[in-house]
């Protein structure tokens, strides 16, 4: 699957960074080109950075600093490269003043009709991209005949306390979730990308990169153009068929553990048959769904439902992809997984593949959840929109407040001579 990836606001491009950054070891080692442009152009083609901040683009590590694909709004008005100062509204006003800038960028030099889909990525906390998200997901699914893919990142729980950062993350969701032409939204919980022993510095780096490779042999199975690594394929199709709505992205992992080779008289003891124990696929089959209740408690956000002391999901679509050396993938495994989201996730339309090889010492599941329902999810973003609701009217009292005080101040003070 084919991408072209646009990052707004400083988090945003922080993230579309990482994905030419994981797009650059796909190539060298898959040979596989998952964004825009044919294989003689350079990996960053497809991706692009927008902000209104000139010093966050400078912190960029992939994405050229050059005006094809780093778009500074803003640059003729009172920002000037300053950002927005944390207020969404600047950024989603600035978008639609420099739409056309971003419209033409993208269609100039991103080799757009290569693409299977756009994905636009922010971060809901701040101004810039918070605010500018929606507008420029309007922008593109108005003149790219294309899926257009939202995603958001929520907040840590640390910021929970901030007015503003409620305040952006709320009407951020709303904007997009509910106001947006965005085929689909990929909620990204940061603190469920938070490992405890990182420091603050390492923890953003590390998010950022985890972020990104959540989507990698999703987006790469599709593309596979070695015979030895293509099993049940999940083409750019499937997952546009699927995408739709709120939606969750996790990836789980296990080792493979090596195989110890026979001492010196073992091997004379050895039986000649090479048929597998019956203990080896218990073991691959316990992995495997070890590996899969992983990857389920790692999706991007919890989206669980708790009901009599049972644990289901509500979504309209659930994809599951199994990764795995070729051994490992087998017809009575993918079934197992299968089986049990469909257990799990009851009365979802259901996509399954394999992408057999591509990892040697790994067992690897992706899972995607679209259009969630009632869960955790839910239950978070209507937290965030409550959140958002109590600091606007906390805000406008404290307002009153100031306004009373400076008006009996004011009183007095009419009774002193003018200068």
């Amino acid at each position: 699957m084919k991408l072209i990836v646009v990052g707004a606001g400083q988090g945003g491009s922080n993230i579309a960074d990482e994905f030419v950054s994981m797009g650059e070891w796909v190539w060298k080692n898959r040979g596989i080109r998952i964004f825009t442009g044919s294989d003689e152009d350079p990996i960053s083609t497809g991706v692009f950075a927008i902000n209104l901040g000139a010093g966050d683009l400078y912190g960029l590590k992939h994405i050229p600093q050059t005006s094809d694909h780093t778009i500074l709004m803003g640059n003729s008005d009172e920002f000037r490269g300053r950002g927005a100062g944390k207020i969404n509204a600047n950024g989603a006003e600035q978008a639609r003043k420099d739409s056309k800038k971003i419209i033409s960028t993208i269609r100039d030099s991103g080799d757009v009709s290569t693409a299977d889909a756009i994905l636009v990525i922010a971060t809901a906390a701040g101004g810039t991209g918070s605010g500018s998200i929606g507008v420029i997901v309007d922008e593109l699914k108005q003149n790219f005949n294309k899926p257009v893919y939202a995603m958001v990142v929520l907040p840590f729980a640390y910021q929970y306390d901030d007015p503003d950062t409620m305040m952006n993350t709320g009407t951020c969701l709303k904007r997009v979730l509910e106001n947006s032409l965005a085929d689909a939204v990929f909620l990204m919980d940061n603190q469920k990308f938070v490992r405890s022993n990182d420091t603050t510095s390492t923890n953003y780096g590390e998010i950022n990169t985890r972020i990104a490779q959540s989507f990698m042999d999703i987006l790469c199975v599709g593309e596979e153009n070695d015979q030895r690594f293509v099993g049940e394929v999940l083409d750019a199709n499937d997952v546009i068929t699927m995408l739709h709505g709120p939606s969750a992205i996790g990836v789980g992992q296990g080792s493979i553990p090596t195989k110890q080779q026979p001492g010196f008289f073992n091997k004379f003891y050895q039986k000649s048959d090479t048929a597998d124990h019956f203990s080896d696929s218990k073991a691959q089959m316990e992995r495997a769904k070890n590996v899969l209740n992983r990857t389920l408690a790692d999706l991007s956000i919890d989206c669980e439902h708790q009901e009599e002391s049972s644990t289901s999901y509500d979504a309209q679509y659930v994809l599951g992809l199994f990764s795995a050396p070729c051994e490992e993938t087998t017809q009575e495994i993918i079934e197992m997984m299968d089986s049990n989201l469909a257990e799990q996730v009851p009365g979802a339309g259901r996509r399954k593949g394999t992408y057999p090889g591509r990892t040697s010492e790994t067992v690897s599941i992706t899972v995607i959840m679209s259009n969630l329902g009632k869960g955790a999810a839910m239950d978070k973003v209507e937290f965030f929109y409550r959140s958002a609701v109590d600091a606007i009217a906390a805000k406008e009292d404290q307002q009153d407040a100031r306004n009373q005080l400076w008006n009996q101040t004011n009183r007095v003070a009419a009774q002193l001579p003018n200068l």
